[in-house]
């Protein structure tokens, strides 16, 4: 996944207890999930910019 002009490595993994996917950025410690694959995909990267402009000093 490219966020920023950046590329990082996701992980996705099928979440049995609420029937949706957990989504992980290891290299960032960043997590978080969504009800389809294509949610999920863009609810990480919303988190990942969220955390690398955090990195950067914004809010």
């Amino acid at each position: 996944m490219t966020v920023g002009g950046r590329a990082f490595v996701v992980a996705i993994r099928t979440d049995t207890s609420t029937a949706g996917f957990n989504v992980e950025c290891g290299e960032l410690g960043v997590v978080s999930q969504g009800k389809t694959v294509k949610g999920s995909l863009a609810a990480i990267a919303a988190a990942i910019e969220q955390h690398l402009s955090n990195l950067q000093g914004g809010a």
